[in-house]
């Protein structure tokens, strides 16, 4: 990972002011100049956590909380503070540009933007898939059956992959997307490579490279602060986005609610 400039953090700070940013996560009171609530870090019935606009700060008298609004994002999300500023930086539509030492360093950064780009769209088109078109109906019609409901396909953006051999690959290009990155996704694969998954009926002989995911309800993966890691229901392959011992189906919307219990669940599979 490289460093993020000064100058972009400074950016970052500017554009989300610490008001609106807190009080997305829960309700602010105003009190005179400034704004009050029960703090999220310590049990308490009388409010002391204070919110400032004019310092652009925050700071709890009852157990000494306090900081900028990246530190309320690292406190809050429990996460560390590059993955704040990106966290802020997506908020507003900024792009973190880190500085790197190597051609090598730049080349790895320009990937993961790519793929993450590519998954992104990529589960918005298997959505569509889904949801509004003819083609998604029997994948439709089977979530209903295991009493998965339109709603949940839509929270949790569940998608489905054609049953052919190259709809994904094709609407990926026709986005200008090479086949260098298809490949790498994960989302596309080479002729020669192993095809684990013997189960996947398509009648439409393979060219070169053909769709990974075909005939498949598809789950998005996400790291534990939303960014689209892969889409997964036949085994992934491990790609630059997506390392399977890091990641749990879910994390990114029951994050909060884990701390908060202290404790989790952890089932196999998505359903």
């Amino acid at each position: 990972m490289g460093t993020i400039p000064s100058e972009t953090i400074e950016q970052i700070a500017a554009a989300n002011d610490i008001v609106e940013v807190i009080g997305s996560y829960f309700p602010l009171k105003r009190a005179g100049v400034n704004f009050k609530a029960l703090c999220p870090f310590h049990q308490e019935k009388t409010p002391s956590f204070t919110v400032s606009p004019s310092r652009q700060t925050f700071h709890c008298f009852g157990c000494g909380a306090g900081g900028s609004v990246f530190r309320f994002v690292m406190d809050y999300e429990h996460t560390d503070f590059p993955s704040a500023v990106r966290k802020l930086a997506a908020r507003v539509g900024i792009t973190v540009v880190e500085k790197r030492g190597a051609a090598d360093e730049d080349r790895q950064h320009e990937t993961r933007r790519t793929l993450l780009k590519l998954h992104g769209e990529a589960a918005e088109w298997f959505h569509e898939n889904l949801i509004k078109r003819e083609v998604g109906e029997p994948a439709r019609q089977y979530l209903k059956q295991r009493g998965i409901t339109a709603e949940i396909a839509k929270r949790w953006q569940l998608g489905y992959a054609p049953d052919e051999w190259g709809a994904f690959g094709s609407w990926a290009r026709a986005r200008g997307y090479d086949a260098r990155d298809l490949i790498t996704s994960g989302l596309v694969k080479t002729k020669d490579e192993t095809d684990s998954d013997q189960n996947q009926t398509s009648n439409l002989r393979p060219q070169s490279s053909y769709d990974r995911f075909r005939g498949r309800i598809m789950f998005p993966i996400h790291n534990d602060v939303g960014e689209e890691g892969a889409a997964k229901y036949l085994n992934s392959p491990e790609t630059p986005l997506f390392r399977k011992g890091n990641v749990l189906f879910g994390l990114h919307k029951s994050k909060r609610a884990l701390i908060e219990a202290s404790c989790a669940i952890v089932c196999e599979g998505q359903i």
